[in-house]
């Protein structure tokens, strides 16, 4: 599910319950993505854009609102040496209670396809993650690369003894 919320002219009670969903969903997320999707002086994502955006985030919620919200809900729930007010543009984060490493994989895609979108750095098991870590964790393998690649590094040596013992054999045919 992605929920889109913009903090355009909201009222106090509105900016209230935003706050309360901040600090509702920052700890039950296992990994939190801070993004920007517009900048001053360039475009930004489209409306078409964020649909796609949505498709790619299927169990994930998408959330927009101003950085003084973000700001307040990161000091009070104990968030340490994240400077919302460095990340320049309209600011979003991304929660995902699903599996991390696929959410980073997803968002990474997107934004090759999508420059509007950029990355600022995540919350991941409680610590916050740089851009550039939150990067490697989005260009990993998938887990199925994984398991598919230790088979085959599994695999090998027992093949190259067989295709040896093999060879040994076809020659001790010869010699009798």
């Amino acid at each position: 599910m992605v929920v889109f919320c913009y903090q355009n002219m909201k009222s106090k009670t509105q900016k209230s319950q935003d706050l309360k969903k901040l600090k509702e969903k920052l700890p039950k997320s296992k990994i939190t993505v801070f993004t920007t999707f517009s900048r001053v002086g360039e475009k930004g994502l489209s409306v078409a854009q964020m649909r796609e955006l949505k498709k790619f985030l299927q169990d994930s919620t998408y959330f927009v609102t101003k950085k003084s919200l973000i700001e307040k809900a990161l000091k009070d729930l104990k968030y340490d040496g994240i400077d919302v007010y460095g990340i320049s543009g309209s600011m979003g984060l991304v929660f995902s209670e699903g599996d991390a490493y696929a959410v980073s994989k997803k968002l990474y895609e997107f934004a090759r396809k999508n420059p509007a979108l950029q990355f600022f750095g995540a919350i991941f098991e409680k610590g916050f993650l740089s851009k550039d870590a939150f990067l490697e964790i989005a260009k990993m393998p998938s887990r199925e690369v994984l398991i598919a690649r230790l088979f085959g590094m599994m695999k090998y040596p027992i093949s190259g003894l067989a295709i040896v013992l093999n060879e040994v054999a076809k020659k001790k045919e010869v010699v009798v």
